[in-house]
């Protein structure tokens, strides 16, 4: 079959091309592998950021602040109309501006910017409805359908393991879960790319009464920090207010062996409430030489803390890494050391107690040690010895591709790529402009 575009990837980054390239006359045609649309981002807890500084790197994007914010805001109107909670995840100004104060004093800087949450249990119903949208004005899905291999001879042929697609423009905008999938493709097509950073870190759980003051005027509270220990860069990422610790989804494992890995995430509900609070924290690496490749390090670290965690994800009390000593199940709950405090929202029989230490590099460790002392400042009780530490919790989007301009096109014609897989967001609503940006790239090329 031929179609004027085809975009690999149905999370936001495909959706927002879609829905863009919906108001022209184009055929279109969505393919991604899981049997349900919107990626992974969506499919856990639909978190909506609206900050540059957050969601998107606006100098790798090539866009100035203000072209940005317009997207953002057609990117909020149609989470909106799809029933997205009109509501604001931020507080008065009064209280945000004395965590901003408070926060510069331990030289953290505390991110201010619009937010919603849509929730685990409602952000299906908002993506099932874009979908159905998109599918009204033309667009064409093809779910649990797989990618084995993209070639380019004139045009573009896209090949499933039923048929072979022909496009004249190709979006490929996989996500976090298909990065691996992106680089294999992009070395096969000689389109340039390079190493970029690796966020590799822990997800928290601590007592949601901790971190209500914070979470109360900023859902999604996001800090950065530049540890003294190494100079690198550490954040909070993805904060679940009374939320639930789990494991990514099935397709952002690793393989290994005959093992499936899957890193650890977190989620939160609109109706469904626990007496916890989890979020992440992110060191980011860059490497240089001689070894450079930091997706492969990501996966070592996964496979590391697996290993660690008797092929389990590995939790460490913070009272027990502070002490130098590792979790046992023995005393995993003991209340003489405070440690009942905060009951696992992960299933024990789930988790291994165990040492942080034997799972990462030290110098990942370092640096989440440093930035909860310095948090615990901020946020007074985020170091208390009942605090939990999971791991492996990687982000996979350490691969940059060579784009030209602002347009997200490749150095090899007619190719694209948009989203989080491929170094150019971070988050949902990010993901989602990359996918616009890359739609009208191929509008203004008529």
């Amino acid at each position: 079959m031929e179609y004027d575009v085809v975009i690999v990837g149905s999370g936001p980054a495909g959706l927002f091309a879609a829905d863009r390239l919906a108001k022209e006359d184009y055929n279109v045609l969505v393919i991604d592998e899981r049997r349900s649309a919107g990626g992974s981002g969506t499919l856990t807890d639909g978190k909506l950021v609206y900050h540059p500084k957050v969601t998107m790197d606006l100098d790798e994007l090539k866009i100035s602040e203000k072209r940005a914010r317009m997207f953002m805001d057609y990117i909020d109107d149609k989470f909106l109309e799809y029933g997205a909670d009109p509501s604001v995840g931020n507080g008065d100004k009064a209280s945000l501006d004395k965590i901003i104060e408070r926060s510069s004093e331990y030289n953290v800087d505390f991110i201010v910017g619009k937010q919603r949450h849509m929730g685990t249990d409602n952000t299906p119903k908002i993506i099932r409805k874009f979908k159905e949208d998109l599918e009204s004005k033309g667009i064409e899905f093809k779910l649990g359908t797989k990618v084995d291999s993209i070639s380019k001879d004139g045009n573009i042929y896209v090949k499933t393991d039923a048929e072979t697609i022909e496009c004249k423009y190709l979006i490929m905008g996989p996500g976090r879960s298909g990065a691996y999938w992106m680089r294999d493709q992009a070395e096969k097509l000689d389109i340039k790319h390079k190493w970029g950073a690796i966020d590799v870190g822990v997800r928290v759980e601590l007592a949601a009464s901790t971190f209500d003051p914070i979470t109360d005027v900023s859902y999604d509270a996001k800090f950065h920090y530049n540890t003294l220990c190494h100079g690198d860069k550490v954040r909070t990422f993805c904060v679940n207010p009374h939320g639930f610790v789990t494991a990514e989804p099935k397709q952002n494992a690793i393989e290994y062996r005959d093992r499936s890995l899957r890193p650890v995430n977190g989620h939160s509900f609109k109706r469904k409430k626990s007496d916890n609070t989890n979020f992440a924290i992110l060191s980011t690496i860059t490497m240089t030489e001689p070894y450079a490749d930091t997706t492969e390090l990501g996966r070592n670290m996964v496979v590391s803390a697996y290993r660690a965690g008797g092929w389990k994800p590995l939790v460490q009390r913070w009272g027990d890494l502070k002490r130098g000593s590792r979790s046992k199940i023995e005393t995993f709950l003991d209340p003489h050391r405070g440690f009942d405090r905060v009951i696992p929202t992960m299933s024990l029989d789930k988790i291994t107690p165990g040492d942080l230490n034997l799972a990462y590099y030290g110098r990942f460790v370092d640096n989440i040690k440093e930035f909860i002392e310095v948090l615990d400042n901020i946020v007074p009780g985020t170091a208390h010895p009942s605090t939990l530490l999971y791991a492996p919790e990687v982000k996979f989007y350490d691969t940059k591709y060579a784009t030209i301009g602002s347009t997200l096109e490749t150095n090899v014609e007619n190719i694209f790529v948009t989203g989080d897989g491929a170094g150019k967001s971070r988050g949902i609503v990010g993901a989602g402009l990359t996918g616009i940006l890359a739609a009208e790239s191929i509008i203004n090329k008529k």
